[in-house]
């Protein structure tokens, strides 16, 4: 197996970030490259330990995400997951990760055991914000039991699945453009759900419509015939309610011009190598309080 080479993909997230902080971008995507390696240089393991550190929030979504992947990856095979056993098992995994991270384990080990921010950088939550915060938990679980998507299921036949949280990518004008539909269905319509955590943002609706491209690449799927889901599970509504995606040239577009950003900020573009002084930090300093990088920002 050759070395592995660092390219320049693109995904709603890395778009995100790029966005946010062009330096947190540096960190993330080029100064931590080959960090897995114990051999490489100090600088290097440095970045890649940050670039793994999660904060509570994202942590406590990764839990809700893999439990609901665990609910219907079992009802795809005709296994009925109660909510009791749902929650029981969160709470196992939030403990064990928890514990994870609280006993710096990923000093053995960065990609299999969790490193909170909170705790990397010692500050500890309250008793009664991390309460609140693992309240999500089981509040999103059940929402997921009364929105009606285990009903959903129940109906479809085993080839109407099609994805359930898994990366997968698609080209786009000669760059890789990667994807993860939560969950996706097929019923004489595709149908493409995103869960939520947290409360509604302006850009939900881009990071769905990258799934309306998504899945004409990879289903050949035509427009009319794809729907977009988002479910916030922690709120009041968890309908299931398909929002309008934007319109197609409009999220090539985007992604094109995304793209071509990313690309100004690199001093060899065929060979992906860029350069620090053209990603400059943010002007809003309240993304550095909860920065991960923010141990090595210069």
């Amino acid at each position: 197996m050759g070395k592995l080479k660092n390219l320049l993909t693109w995904s709603f997230s890395r778009n995100r970030l790029f966005q946010d902080c062009r330096r947190a971008y540096f960190y993330h995507y080029y100064a931590s490259w080959g960090g897995w390696d114990a051999s490489v240089q100090e600088s290097i393991r440095r970045a890649y330990i940050l670039k793994n550190v999660r904060n509570v929030d994202a942590w406590i979504g990764d839990i809700v995400h893999q439990i609901i992947k665990w609910i219907l990856e079992n009802k795809v095979i005709g296994k009925d997951i109660s909510f009791q056993e749902a929650t029981s098992k969160s709470k196992q995994m939030l403990l064990r990760t928890w514990e994870q991270s609280r006993g710096k384990l990923w000093m053995k080990n960065v990609k299999m055991n969790l490193n909170l921010l909170e705790h990397y950088y010692n500050r500890d939550l309250s008793k009664d914000e991390l309460t609140k915060k693992l309240q999500k938990v089981v509040d999103s679980l059940n929402g997921v039991y009364q929105c009606g998507i285990i009903n959903l299921v129940s109906a479809l036949p085993k080839e109407g699945f099609l994805r359930i949280d898994e990366l997968d990518s698609f080209e786009f004008e000669g760059t890789k453009i990667f994807a993860i539909p939560d969950f996706a269905v097929y019923n004489g319509d595709y149908i493409l759900y995103d869960w939520k955590t947290g409360k509604p943002y302006d850009t939900d609706i881009l990071q769905l419509s990258c799934y309306v491209l998504y899945a004409i690449k990879k289903w050949n799927a035509c427009v009319d015939k794809i729907k977009i889901v988002p479910v916030y599970l922690a709120g009041k509504d968890t309908s299931l309610t398909p929002v309008a995606a934007k319109n197609v040239q409009e999220m090539e577009g985007y992604i094109r011009d995304s793209i071509k950003e990313m690309k100004e900020v690199l001093s060899d573009v065929k060979e992906n190598k860029i350069d620090i002084d053209k990603c400059f930090k943010t002007g809003q300093q309240w993304r550095c309080k909860n920065c991960k990088f923010q141990e090595i920002c210069e």
